[in-house]
Parts: structure tokens; sequence; C-alpha cells
């Protein structure tokens, strides 16, 4: 990933989560079962913290599940891919 990538796909803790949005533990665990992984959460393996993409977390909680929502969930799996070097086409 790109250090562009990263600014402008920050993630969050699920704390500032809660903070940013004004919900509990619970509500969160709700987002968590509506929103699927590892789109808008994921963890380490082993780890217990989740990330958040607050991008898309936000977008999709301003404007729901539409057209717009979902090119630019696209737009972030595209900014995923990278191209594969020569070495690894071998």
């Amino acid at each position: 990933m790109s250090k562009k990538s990263v600014y402008e796909w920050p993630s969050i803790g699920g704390s500032v989560l809660e903070k940013r949005l004004d919900i509990r533990k619970t509500q969160r665990a709700e987002l968590q079962k509506i929103l699927s992984s590892p789109i808008y959460w994921w963890q380490f393996p082993g780890g217990r913290k989740i990330f958040w993409n607050w991008r898309l977390v936000q977008d999709y909680l301003i404007h729901g599940p539409g057209p717009n929502h979902n090119r630019l969930v696209e737009r972030y799996l595209k900014s995923l891919k990278t191209p594969l070097s020569s070495q690894d086409a071998a």
C-alpha cells in the first residue's frame, strides 16, 4: 500500500470509532455484524484490537449501501492491488 493510500484510507481503533460516532461497545458490535471484514474492519491474527477503515464506515453511515458507496468501496479495493513485478511473473 502506498503512502498516499494510507492517508486516503485512515484506520482507527475501536475506542476511537466509539468516540467519533458517540456509540457504545454494543453498538460497535452491531456495526461489526453489518459491515464486512476485511473491507470495513480487520484485526491482526491472534490480536484482539480491531481496526476500522474510517472513511468507508463514515461514508456508509452517511450515504447507506447505495451505488455511490459501492463505487467508493471499489476504489478502495483497487488501491490495495499492486501490479506484479517481473520477478513475480516468472
